[in-house]
């Protein structure tokens, strides 16, 4: 059986084997019809990773009606299986945004623009992500605390919120000061049948990396290798559709209403008071509330429907016409780790074309048997790495991630474009290049991330429609060290290459043929800065765009409480609040921030 019958296979199994995962109320209609008949204190617009958690949370107090808005439906069958995350990426439950062009970067990309893939369902971005559960460094909220002022939101503040999500299952590492048993959020590390596993590992230990036991413990600061942990249950998905929502469906005070477009939110006098929106029929409606509305609409959308309602730089605003209520910097500060997906290792080891087949069916074979065995794994991705670039920092700078593409399966998912497409954004002229490399063996994909960047981007309106993407503005890579750190990492995946390990496993890094490079030779430090321009990439990991930061930081958009400065009513709470982003994926720490920021509400509101 071939890589395409399997895949086409198993997407047929995933579809019928299991049923959906479906919140079991849609207050849609009700809403749509009558949006007057409930009297709502909270309206939190925004059903993800961050929105999920503050609604269930929220309406734990029963005497608060709390009314949850989303853009997209219940995520597909297809998602729950962790090991083809990526045939979520770029469907209707993907708002897969583009970027503007950059004239130094990103020149390998379609058009020249970036992906930047945001979940569009119940669930938000953790019903379409990677499931790594890491929360970031000491340093990374002592930099919160003590570089940007935000008070209240140290290491030992935000501790107590992964732990109080948390459901930490391997008894065999449990540690109590670190972790939780008693969430709704569960927390499994994956496994894999996949023998590169142990042979890039032995390969790192031959380069005096260590193999750390729990990527989410401080002390030793965590710079190794090791098996990262997941938001799985069971074998499947655990979103915060699944951990919060779902187990809160059934509470009389909670009212979920899926496919519904927030085009603005209603201010009079300073306090926000509800919000416009869109209903499937495309009428526009408005519904209130008494106390507050919570934007949880994720570092894209945030800042677009703030600046649509009138806040954001005045500039830009008068530039399309919209009268501005509040003169704040939304929008700016926009940050995320780029990836360098590049080094590409063949794995022939002189066999026939049938053998290498047949080797790459049964191992695909084995690793989706898992699934049904309720065995969370993502294969070869289990494995990874944090590393410093010099040895005089205290903290690591480069995430190494690795993946497996099966023998001549880039062109084989279900939404029919090219999986560097689907993940990075690749023009055809690059994906050709992975596509002949693939029919040779599979391939083995390692990817330094740097994961403590300097530069940022701005979310811009590109009109004052809201059913118009924002305008998306990349200067990443802008600052000399940046480059300087990513020909660290590449440093480090050449020598990862040449050891012994790698060598007698016939694992053997190929040279990308890129035509825009080819007048540099390959490995030349000319080379590599050519690649990183056409190829370099963002992550996933966009934050920032609405910075938190004291009273007296007027290059922040909220308080340390997460209100929004000068509006009375309105607080944020998603990932766009981070002053930094964390040195790590970013799930975690935006389902932290929504525990949070509901503790801080009903501590406001004297319910906690």
């Amino acid at each position: 059986m071939n890589i395409k019958t399997i895949t086409a296979t198993v997407f047929f199994m995933v579809l019928n084997g299991y049923h959906a995962l479906l919140y079991p109320y849609d207050y849609a209609p009700e809403l749509c019809e009558n949006c007057t008949e409930v009297t709502f204190d909270f309206i939190v617009v925004g059903g993800g990773s961050a929105g999920a958690t503050v609604a269930a949370r929220l309406s734990e107090i029963p005497e608060w009606n709390v009314l949850l808005l989303e853009a997209g439906g219940d995520p597909p069958e297809i998602s729950e299986n962790p090991i083809i995350w990526t045939y979520n990426l770029k469907t209707k439950c993907d708002w897969a945004f583009l970027s503007e062009k950059n004239p130094l970067y990103f020149k390998g990309m379609e058009k020249g623009r970036c992906l930047i893939s945001r979940g569009r369902m119940l669930g938000g971005s953790s019903s379409i992500n990677a499931m790594v559960y890491l929360r970031g460094t000491l340093q990374d909220f002592r930099l919160w605390k003590y570089k940007y002022g935000c008070h209240g939101w140290d290491y030992e503040d935000v501790l107590p919120y992964f732990k109080k999500s948390e459901d930490f299952v391997d008894i065999c590492r449990y540690d109590p000061e670190i972790h939780s048993r008693e969430g709704p959020l569960t927390v499994t590390p994956f496994e894999t049948f996949d023998p590169a596993y142990n042979v890039i590992a032995e390969s790192q230990k031959l380069l005096n990396l260590t193999k750390v036991n729990d990527l989410n413990r401080i002390e030793p600061v965590a710079v190794g290798y090791g098996n990262f942990d997941s938001t799985t249950r069971c074998g499947h998905r655990c979103s915060t559709l699944k951990a919060f929502l779902i187990p809160a469906s059934n509470r009389p005070n909670l009212y979920v209403a899926k496919n519904i477009i927030v085009t603005k939110i209603i201010i009079e006098n300073d306090l926000a008071i509800g919000v416009d929106f869109r209903c499937l029929s495309e009428e526009v409606k408005s519904v209130y509330c008494t106390k507050e509305v919570v934007l949880s609409a994720g570092a894209i959308k945030s800042p677009q429907l703030l600046m649509l309602s009138g806040i954001g730089p005045k500039e830009h605003l008068n530039y399309h016409g919209i009268k501005t209520i509040k003169d704040l910097p939304v929008g700016l500060h926009l940050q995320d780790h780029m990836s360098l997906p590049v080094f590409v290792f063949t794995d022939r080891k002189c066999r026939s074309t049938e053998d290498i087949q047949n080797e790459s069916s049964d191992l695909m074979q084995k690793e989706l048997s898992l699934y049904s065995k309720n065995i969370p794994t993502l294969g070869l991705t289990n494995l990874m790495t944090f590393y410093k670039s010099n040895d005089d920092l205290e903290y690591p700078d480069i995430q190494l991630i690795n993946f497996r593409i099966f023998f001549n399966s880039t062109n084989t998912l279900p939404n029919k474009i090219n999986l560097f497409t689907n993940m990075f954004g690749y023009a055809k002229e690059v994906t050709d290049l992975y596509d002949e490399l693939n029919l040779l063996s599979d391939l083995i994909v390692m990817t330094p991330v740097l994961i403590q960047p300097s530069s940022t981007g701005r979310v811009m309106l590109k009109s004052e429609n809201p059913l118009d993407d924002p305008k998306i503005v990349l200067n990443y890579l802008s600052y000399s060290e940046e480059i300087e750190t990513l020909l660290k990492a590449i440093e480090f995946v050449i020598k990862l290459s040449k050891t012994k390990s790698m060598i007698d496993a016939g694992l053997i890094l190929e040279e990308l043929k890129l035509p825009n490079c080819a007048c540099y030779t390959w490995g030349t430090r000319e080379y590599w800065i050519c690649i990183i321009r056409y190829l370099a990439a963002p992550f996933y990991h966009v934050v920032g765009t609405c910075k938190m930061g004291p009273k007296n930081d007027y290059n922040s958009v909220v308080d340390t409480e997460l209100r929004v400065k000068g509006i009375s009513g309105l607080r944020l709470i998603d990932s766009s609040i981070m002053p930094q982003v964390v040195s790590v994926n970013t799930n975690a720490a935006s389902i932290m921030i929504g525990e949070k920021g509901s503790d801080i509400i009903k501590k406001y509101y004297k319910k906690l």
